[in-house]
């Protein structure tokens, strides 16, 4: 990194299948716009629209960003004080209002000018900012129901106010990440195609087109 910080902000036409990886420096995942999935340790959350997540620097983690997620990534250098923890960082309302900001920046981004000190008003602001450890236990309740395949989940699911997404599509995006997990892995197509549920490997590939994935 050539600053102390440094912002990214990124929209997903389709499902992204992240790699577990280590990260170098501590970061800042904000969803601006539909929803995404962290896989962190043993755990698989469910990031919503309006949430921040704080991964500290050598946490081992996979970000997928599910289809039409839009989000915010600030990579902050080990060189300035952060949290050591991994969580739910509650942002301030001007640390929001100053991300929307460079979300939609069209001028110069000189370290020297505008660009750069904002910059440094996040980082000061991000100081300010308490994490926890959970947040939002229903809903990431919820999910997980989905996720197993609970008989109700689906409908609790629907009853929900605060849903980021339709059950149905957040059920078809987490099958089909965990195929191309697998496929990532050096499992057959065929394979995972039956060990998924979807019967052959056209149907699989149809998913993919469905949700927008890029395969390599």
């Amino acid at each position: 990194m050539h600053h102390a910080i440094e912002y990214h902000h990124f929209s997903c036409h389709g499902l992204q299948a992240g790699n577990r990886k280590r990260t170098p420096v501590g970061q800042l995942l904000r969803i601006t716009r539909g929803a995404a999935l962290l896989r962190l340790g043993q755990h698989e959350l469910l990031l919503p629209a309006g949430s921040c997540f704080w991964l500290c620097a050598d946490a081992l983690a996979a970000f997928s960003p599910l289809s039409g997620c839009d989000y915010d990534q600030l990579n902050v250098s080990l060189r300035v004080t952060q949290p050591q923890q991994a969580g739910w960082l509650q942002a301030t309302p001007l640390l929001n209002a100053l991300l929307d900001s460079l979300a939609l920046w069209q001028r110069p981004q000189a370290w020297q000018g505008a660009y750069g000190h904002r910059l440094q008003v996040i980082l000061d602001e991000l100081q300010q900012c308490s994490i926890q450890p959970q947040d939002n236990e229903a809903l990431q309740q919820c999910w997980q129901a989905l996720a197993r395949g609970d008989a109700q989940a689906l409908a609790e699911w629907q009853q929900r106010g605060d849903v980021p997404l339709a059950g149905e599509e957040l059920q078809q995006q987490w099958q089909l990440l965990q195929a191309l997990r697998l496929l990532k892995g050096g499992s057959k197509a065929v394979q995972v195609a039956n060990k998924l549920g979807y019967g052959d490997e056209a149907t699989l590939q149809a998913a993919c087109q469905r949700w927008g994935v890029v395969q390599d």
